[in-house]
């Protein structure tokens, strides 16, 4: 069966929300990798990966999965409770990037996992979720467009 690979370099930076998708067999990846399914959330986990905001909703994955590099964190989001939108919103902020907790060599850090299990993040109602993506996709593009 063929599925999606996603090294850190097919992974955009900044506020995006783009990858490419390399097209492999699970037999040949379905170990030692980040396993992926259509509509999670991935972020790097890794410096400066990290501060950079290499993160994604995963969409039209073939086959529905992927696998990808080992420092990404993936989150999925249960039952629509969670704007997967939203979600990379606030995976890409200011708030989240900036505090974060880091272990390991100069040269290889990564977020340290309580930091992500124990940051606040604030949940409006979806509807509100959905309201919130919307203006800041709005805000994004008129930037861009400058």
């Amino acid at each position: 069966m063929s599925v999606g690979f996603i090294p850190m370099t097919n992974i955009s930076p900044g506020y995006g929300n783009s990858i490419e998708c390399e097209q492999r067999y699970w037999k040949d990846v379905k170990s030692g990798f980040t396993h992926i399914a259509e509509g999670d959330v991935a972020f790097a986990k890794i410096t400066p990966c990290f501060q950079n905001r290499k993160s994604f909703i995963a969409a039209n994955l073939p086959n529905g999965f992927a696998a990808g590099t080992t420092e990404l964190n993936v989150l999925r989001p249960y039952d629509n409770t969670i704007d997967t939108r939203y979600l990379l919103w606030f995976l890409k902020s200011e708030y989240f990037i900036s505090e974060a907790k880091f272990k390991g060599t100069a040269g290889q850090q990564r977020v340290v996992t309580d930091y992500v299990l124990n940051r606040l993040f604030p949940l409006p109602p979806v509807k509100e979720q959905i309201r919130i993506s919307n203006h800041l996709e709005f805000v994004i593009a008129s930037i861009m467009r400058r």
